[in-house]
């Protein structure tokens, strides 16, 4: 057991011991207002002591990410900021809170211990399978909405716009695709102000945001946390090619990739997905952590993403740190593919220097409206 971790529990179960009116048994947990306080002082420095010692290594990384985090939303701020989402999300927490984030998963263990249901051991494993489970993805995550506020930042756009799309009304069903309601997708409307995640229940898969580059005159959609949609789309884009959705590119979607699309019109871009089709993308990102799986695996896996998806400018592997020298994949820090054979997928390792991120925006302005390639057809026609 943890030194620090080990005197903080003495601490709790002594001030257990000495206030007899406080009860904690297998079946009831009984805290009156008069001691709760000063128990959960003391429960809550046990749950630190043990994320301190146990985990500081992740702390320490964290605390890195989160000055990144937010150095790339100071530079946005004026015209992009992320809100707190309206229902509960284990990614937001992380990042206002990491370690309390962190000493959640010690909540239960840690009452079961003092049950007697758990030995020091039992705990001490249970506590580290917890967290161990939840950090790679949510630190992932944190550094998935880095990348995207760092391209936002490097593209320099000069407004952006926001989809407003309703969630499901209270005690409505969800249906099947076949049988889903039909309603028409929201305009844009410029704001400043987005949703840090779409919450579950929204009735069309949006644009966390879509931002406005002057220069080239078109609007980029880019949305993280793919979820699944309700309603079908009565106005689709017809600029836009869209494929069937089944359980397999589900699977693809809702497994940490970013979508971003790029029009000459913001209208082109406001819907990613309905409860039936899926708008194929321009440009496909997969922010990764190189320690928790080889280059083969990810190399392998997004070309079934490309494949897949078929995003028209091409795919980008972004990782954080480079794989050692000796497992180093073809084409790593450059905009050439990644691997013979597999057209189109690309592998920057970025760290926290968002210049590396710049062939991501050089292929956002490099594109091409095929509408305006093919029999001079136009968005704006």
């Amino acid at each position: 057991m943890p030194d620090d971790f080990r005197r903080a529990y003495a601490a709790l179960t002594e001030f257990v011991a000495h206030h007899p009116e406080i009860e904690i048994g297998d079946s009831v947990v009984s805290l009156p207002e008069s001691v709760r306080t000063a128990f959960y002082d003391r429960f809550n420095a046990a749950r630190d002591a043990f994320v301190e010692e146990r985990f500081g290594k992740h702390l320490s990384e964290t605390a890195v990410l989160l000055e990144k985090y937010r150095q790339a939303e100071e530079k946005v701020a004026a015209w992009l900021s992320l809100e707190e989402p309206s229902t509960v999300s284990v990614l937001h927490r992380f990042l206002c809170d990491p370690k309390a984030a962190l000493t959640r998963e010690l909540f239960d263990p840690l009452f079961d211990l003092l049950k007697g249901r758990e030995s020091i051991d039992s705990f001490e494993k249970k506590a580290c399978d917890g967290i161990e489970a939840l950090y790679p993805g949510v630190f992932r995550g944190g550094y998935e909405k880095w990348a995207v506020l760092s391209l936002a930042g490097l593209l320099e756009a000069e407004r952006a716009l926001r989809v407003q799309v309703r969630n499901l009304n209270p005690g409505e069903r969800v249906k099947s695709a076949a049988y889903a309601p039909v309603e028409e997708v929201p305009s844009p409307e410029e704001s400043t102000r987005f949703a840090f995640s779409q919450v579950r229940n929204a009735i069309f898969a949006v644009p966390d945001f879509i931002i406005h580059l002057a220069g080239p005159n078109r609007f980029l959609g880019i949305r993280s946390e793919f979820r699944e949609s309700v309603y079908n789309a009565l106005n689709p884009s017809p600029y836009r090619e869209w494929v069937a959705i089944d359980t397999e590119l589900l699977i693809l979607l809702e497994s940490g990739l970013t979508l971003v699309y790029v029009a000459d019109e913001a209208a082109s871009v406001a819907l990613v997905a309905d409860a039936a089709k899926f708008c194929r993308p321009d440009l496909v990102l997969w922010c990764i952590d190189t320690r928790s799986l080889t280059p083969k695996e990810a190399l392998e896996r997004m070309a079934r993403v490309t494949g897949r998806l078929r995003p028209t400018v091409g795919s980008y592997i972004i990782a954080k740190d480079p794989w050692p020298e000796s497992r180093e994949p073809a084409g790593a820090d450059s905009a050439a593919p990644a691997q013979d054979g597999v057209a189109g997928v690309h592998l920057l390792t970025v760290g926290y220097d968002e210049s590396k991120l710049r062939p991501v925006a050089r292929a956002v302005l490099d594109w091409k409206n095929p509408a305006a390639q093919t029999d001079g057809g136009s968005e704006h026609a």
